[in-house]
């Protein structure tokens, strides 16, 4: 394709133990084969200040590139005329959305209310957490509801230890938690704190990111994060505007995910 002058879209929010190696020292971020999940390297969870159980949020450009679209842009409209596009196909829109389409990451940032009270939310809790969580608090359950364990036990009294099997794992309330905007990381290590290879998931997103792979499992995408290129974004938390920063990300090749235990 021809090129013309540089066409530019303002980005907006899309709301949604370290291991020394070669890959890992180098600041990217890795579109997964395994749908949903991404991964991003320690440097670059350095630079953001995210620690194992905090968010990754993600910026794009693509509402502006739409509207653009749609308004008939004449830098766009120019630029579609010397590479022969056609904007008023789908095939034309496609065609200018992967061109110009730029992503970026950010930390994830605590949501209010209006009235500055955090939002909150339900954190994941399987059967096995409440039945861990019953196993060690059951002594306290049973006293704040002992009447009603009484009356389980044909409305008998007994030691805690026989009440506690009358404790119904469905009752146990999952904990409420802050909400933060994106997606919460994790380990397969032991390591805590700042600076640790980090995954998390965004089925919608990855989609978004690997549109034009027929095969999406079959390939990683693999991105270079920019931290010498941060830019500051504003954003409403619910109660205010913030600030905060943003690292763009550029593409840097779709690779064959690595087979472990392959001794060809």
């Amino acid at each position: 394709m021809k090129e013309i002058k540089k066409i530019q879209f303002g980005f907006s929010a899309i709301q949604a133990g370290q291991k020394s190696s070669t890959v890992n020292a180098e600041p990217r971020l890795t579109v997964s084969c395994t749908p949903g999940k991404f991964v991003i390297t320690s440097p670059v969870t350095k630079a953001m200040g995210i620690a194992v159980g905090e968010n990754v949020m993600f910026f794009n450009n693509i509402s502006e590139i739409e509207t653009a679209i749609s308004q008939k842009n004449d830098d766009l409209v120019a630029w579609a005329s010397e590479n022969g596009i056609d904007l008023d196909t789908r095939e034309g829109q496609l065609a200018v959305l992967k061109e110009f389409t730029t992503w970026g990451i950010a930390k994830g940032y605590a949501q209010f209310d209006s009235k500055g009270n955090p939002l909150e939310v339900s954190e994941r809790y399987t059967k096995e957490d409440k039945q861990k969580y019953i196993d060690e608090n059951y002594a306290e359950i049973i006293a704040a509801n002992r009447e009603l364990f009484i009356e389980r036990n044909g409305g008998v009294d007994a030691d805690d230890e026989t009440l506690k099997q009358y404790i119904k794992v469905d009752e146990i309330e999952s904990p409420k938690v802050q909400s933060y905007s994106g997606s919460k990381t994790m380990t397969t290590s032991n390591a805590t704190g700042v600076g640790c290879q980090l995954s998390f998931t965004d089925t919608s997103i990855w989609n978004a990111m690997k549109a034009d792979l027929k095969e999406k499992d079959k390939k990683n995408r693999v991105f270079s994060v920019e931290l010498d290129n941060p830019f500051t974004a504003t954003v409403n938390n619910g109660k205010e505007k913030i600030d905060i920063i943003v690292y763009p990300l550029s593409f840097e090749s779709d690779v064959d995910p690595i087979v472990r235990g392959n001794k060809d």
